[in-house]
């Protein structure tokens, strides 16, 4: 797969034009952020209860406080038919008793808002995304996984006459884990996709598009129980609707299918999906919710993927001005199948329920102050794969 040609210089292009158009900006084109949060996790490592805490990460203690500062800034300059836009910021993530997992991550993502004509127009766009994932399940256990994620797509529209579009595109994505032995492992997939947009005068759309991509688990030799390369192919159709002035409603329905190079075993196909529906009740109180249908490659000798779902139901209350209380609570379940020959199947079920409430207090026009508590459970059939989780936070984040 080392032949292909990468999109990845592409970026640079746009990144080149940022100085330009920032030059004599005016003052709210440039913003700056920094934050402050500390939260305190019951259950940093997500160990099971029946874990024994002292030999796997060589304390009883399972609890830690988490401190991360950030720093950042965003630019969003229009300029005639084009927009520029670039967000880049640095998260410093220190922990009081387990320090070894301290690490600084530094997050962007940059977009050229395209268009030659006033019918022909699209974007460039390009991010990177380190973050924590307690919910990946690594091999050696008393560690934490922090995913990073990169993409860059090239999309086109070209509006036909007043309804009807064409929309296209290639794309490049990776996704890492800093652990080398977790079950969803490490990807890289470039492809393209070409589809039809239809867009009613009230701004109602509906959209179809087909995807292709190439694959391969980079690092990863091809053996008897893993596939070095893969193909995706997905067919999707979604629908955007705004039934009233204060209702949203986003659909999408596809069809995905992955085929591994010299291992059918690992394959896997179905049908994927989500809808999200926005609701302002009031002026002051809005509800959000939505459920997702899921597939995804999770690769052991008893299982090659999982299906699942998940729901959420996040409603908000506005007290006055300057408060906001959020409440959200989420609920998934996943089965994992696809054993190897010879292996029996592992019939694993996990359901998982998180609930957080938080508070935020915009204590002045530049700054928001948030606390928060979340509980955070999984169950599961499989011996060890459960925990419990209980966390309270606090942050400040200031914007100029």
């Amino acid at each position: 797969m080392s032949s292909h040609r990468t999109l990845l210089p592409i970026p640079l292009l746009v990144l080149g034009l940022f100085p330009l158009a920032a030059h004599a900006d005016n003052l709210d084109t440039l913003q700056f952020n920094a934050g402050q949060t500390v939260t305190h996790d019951s259950n940093v490592f997500r160990l099971s209860d029946s874990a024994n805490a002292q030999a796997v990460i060589g304390t009883p203690d399972r609890d830690d406080t988490v401190a991360v500062t950030t720093a950042g800034f965003k630019i969003d300059k229009p300029y005639g038919l084009q927009r520029f836009e670039l967000e880049a910021g640095v998260e410093d993530h220190h922990y009081s008793r387990f320090s070894y997992l301290d690490f600084t991550a530094v997050n962007y993502a940059a977009a050229w808002r395209w268009s030659f004509t006033p019918a022909l127009h699209g974007n460039l766009t390009t991010d990177r995304s380190e973050y924590v994932d307690p919910y990946a399940d690594v091999q050696a256990r008393g560690q934490i996984n922090r995913r990073t994620n990169r993409s860059t797509v090239f999309d086109a529209e070209y509006e036909l006459d007043g309804a009807w579009r064409l929309v296209g595109g290639v794309f490049e994505r990776t996704s890492s884990n800093s652990q080398p032995f977790t079950f969803e492992g490490d990807t890289k997939v470039h492809g393209g996709e070409a589809g039809v947009r239809y867009v009613y005068p009230s701004g109602t759309s509906m959209a179809y598009r087909f995807r292709d991509g190439k694959g391969e688990y980079p690092g990863r030799l091809p053996s008897p129980v893993s596939a070095g390369n893969f193909t995706d192919r997905e067919h999707e159709v979604r629908f955007d609707w705004a039934p009233t002035a204060k209702t949203t409603l986003r659909a999408k329905a596809a069809y995905f299918d992955r085929a591994h190079d010299g291992l059918g075993a690992r394959d896997f196909s179905g049908v994927t999906g989500q809808l999200d529906a926005n609701w302002a009740i009031t002026a002051k109180t809005g509800l959000a919710g939505g459920v997702v249908r899921e597939l995804g490659s999770y690769q052991t000798l008893n299982a090659s993927y999982y299906e699942g779902y998940r729901f959420f139901i996040a409603p908000t209350w506005k007290a006055s001005e300057k408060t906001a209380v959020r409440l959200r609570y989420d609920h998934g379940a996943r089965d994992f199948k696809g054993p190897l020959p010879g292996f029996a199947a592992s019939n694993r079920r996990d359901t998982t329920d998180l609930l957080s409430l938080a508070v935020e207090w915009q204590a002045l026009r530049a700054l928001k102050l948030t606390a928060s508590v979340q509980s955070d459970r999984r169950k599961s059939n499989e011996p060890g794969a459960d925990y419990k989780s209980n966390s309270f936070g606090i942050a400040a984040d200031a914007s100029f």
